[in-house]
């Protein structure tokens, strides 16, 4: 619950304080940037604090006053905000950043007709002067009430005096436990221990992270965004097999030499570089390595600045292509050159974006949505903002976050088709276009964007998993499988939700036995419960799908089958009975 502006008290609140760390110092060094700079973070910040279950109640130049209900979603926004803000720092196009400090406090809170007032609010303006730039500190009160959250790590900075409050205060760091280590979100270092895997062909290549020499931990977030594009480009050449970065990355972080990450991801030849950033000048360098015998085939470098990152994607796309002996066809060079580049900053919001989007909460979600609208704003052609923005919607639709569920898949659809008009050769767009008609239960529409979306790029595992999905509900249940098994040799580190696809294909193919064995290769089976519930009672095994069934409650509490029964987006009425009868056979109602 968002807490309203105009508040009564005294109330307990928390309070959150941010202040820009030098701002008169970067108004002196670039006041026109340094405002444009400050207006953009504070017009995100603003957003971004409704969606964390709190309220903005002051601005005052560079400083910012928040209140919420509680100090878990204040340091949840906290963390979330100032993560946010640092990844910002890679694409200011060598402008200094801009870093705020943060306090936090909790107790009674006045309101006034211009804000709030209170020791409370004081505290939270005092301590955050002990904060680093980009960090956030609390009170010994806040301490108590978060000190046994394994997510967070708290250090004590000792008791501080502070400017007219008469008894020293114990302030504490905060920062999150979470670190933005090389494994993308949902890698499982375990599966490093697989078997290694027959090479699939003589044309299969895996690009792996690019080393970050720069010594700026925020220049990872462009490291990974290169090699995301560059993996993309290199999908459209379709006699080339290139593995995903998922897995590409879980393999590069577990193996200890070249030649093992070949045999793990099962390639003949790797891409490997690093970056060096200084202010708005890069330098990359590229290796192409054949996996085996670990020699170095091709390398080269590139110096230029942050807008220099496109041609740099394209080039090293058809380089590597032309160097494993691949025929690529003129239109494939004329799609690579035809590609709408965006405007840089652009660029970097919809990456962040993405990354969050990856963590399927509701205000993980809004978040992402802000960067995208951000970037729609700077850059109206970037057809890729449109396509992350319709899937923000549609994941509000599937998980039931909105009050408007009409409204949110017409607008996912909206979207989708805004993005195709902006740039036709990507096939994001086309990808969520069928998501969404997919979901409209336009099954004939749905499949022929999908079939759009692969010829434009068929060795994405992405989009051959998400086909491979849409094709379960319409009964094509063997080339459904057929995709998500090629979309998993791709990407053999592959997501959850690869095992989910693949389960409910055998599902609605009547194959209940091979449903739950592919849901049981899931790491995190919170989604499967359903699908698992229904399977064992269609099998007769009704002590384990009764266990499932509670699980199903457990995880959504809010579960009822009268929603539930509106999402699967079966074709034939016949199936949905099916599943829905197995749902209330194993007791759910």
């Amino acid at each position: 619950m968002c807490v309203q502006s105009s508040l009564s008290g005294p109330r307990q609140l928390a309070v959150l304080y941010a202040d820009v760390h030098g701002y008169t110092r970067l108004v002196e060094k670039d006041e026109a940037g340094t405002v444009a700079r400050l207006t953009r973070s504070q017009h995100l910040i603003r957003g971004l604090v409704s969606d964390y279950g709190g309220a903005v109640v002051n601005t005052a130049g560079d400083g910012l006053v928040a209140v919420f209900e509680g100090v878990q979603k204040a340091l949840h926004f906290a963390l979330a905000m100032q993560s946010e803000l640092a990844r910002e720092t890679a694409w200011t196009g060598g402008a200094e950043p801009i870093y705020y400090r943060v306090g936090i406090s909790i107790g009674d809170v006045f309101a006034g007709r211009d804000g709030v007032y209170g020791h409370t609010v004081n505290l939270a303006a005092r301590i955050q002067s002990f904060a680093a730039p980009g960090g956030i500190c609390v009170t010994d009160t806040v301490y108590q009430l978060v000190r046994d959250n394994p997510a967070l790590i708290l250090r004590s900075l000792g008791r501080k005096r502070l400017k007219n409050i008469s008894a020293p205060v114990e302030v504490f760091a905060v920062a999150s436990a979470e670190t933005d280590a090389a494994l993308p979100a949902g890698a499982d270092a375990s599966a490093l221990a697989r078997p290694g895997r027959e090479t699939m062909t003589d044309a299969s290549l895996a690009v792996l992270p690019l080393e970050n020499i720069s010594g700026d931990p925020n220049d990872l977030y462009i490291c990974r965004g290169i090699v995301a594009d560059l993996i993309t480009s290199l999908c459209r050449f379709r006699n080339l097999m290139v593995i995903a970065r998922h897995s590409s990355f879980v393999a590069a972080a577990g193996a200890s030499s070249l030649r093992e990450i070949g045999r793990s991801l099962g390639v003949r030849y790797l891409l490997a570089g690093s970056l060096r950033r200084a202010e708005n000048r890069l330098r990359i360098t590229v290796d192409l390595i054949e996996a085996e015998s670990e020699n170095t085939l091709w390398s080269e470098r590139y110096d230029g600045t942050m807008a220099d990152i496109f041609d740099f994607q394209d080039d090293v796309a058809a380089m590597t292509a032309a160097r494993v002996a691949i025929q690529i066809e003129t239109l494939e060079r004329r799609r690579l050159a035809e590609q709408i580049h965006p405007a840089l900053y652009a660029y970097g919001l919809v990456l962040r974006g993405q990354d969050m989007g990856f963590r399927f909460r509701p205000e993980a979600n809004l978040h992402a949505r802000r960067l995208f609208e951000q970037a729609q704003e700077l850059d109206p052609q970037y057809g890729r903002s449109y396509a992350a923005m319709s899937r923000t919607f549609n994941v509000e639709w599937r998980y039931n976050w909105t009050n408007d569920p009409d409204a949110a898949l017409n607008r996912a659809l909206d979207l989708a088709k805004r993005a195709v008009e902006c740039d036709h050769l990507d096939a994001r767009g086309f990808s969520e276009m069928g998501l969404a008609h997919l979901y409209k239960k336009q099954h004939d529409e749905a499949i022929a964007a999908y079939e759009h979306a692969l010829a434009l790029n068929p060795n994405d595992a992405d989009l051959l998993a998400y086909m491979g999905d849409c094709l379960a509900y319409v009964r094509q249940g063997e080339r459904a499988v057929q995709l998500i098994e090629r979309a998993i040799r791709l990407n053999p580190y592959h997501p959850d939700a690869y095992l989910w696809f693949l389960g409910d294909s055998y599902f609605h193919m009547g194959d209940y036995a091979r449903a739950i064995e592919a849901l049981y290769r899931m790491r995190d089976r919170s989604e499967a419960h359903r699908l698992l519930a229904a399977s064992h009672a269609l099998l007769g095994n009704m002590d384990e799908a009764r266990h499932h069934a509670r699980e199903v409650m457990r995880v959504h509490p809010n579960f009822t089958i009268d929603h539930w029964k509106k999402v699967p987006p079966l074709r034939d009425p016949e199936d949905l009975d099916l599943y829905v009868d197995a749902l209330r056979k194993a007791g759910l109602n």
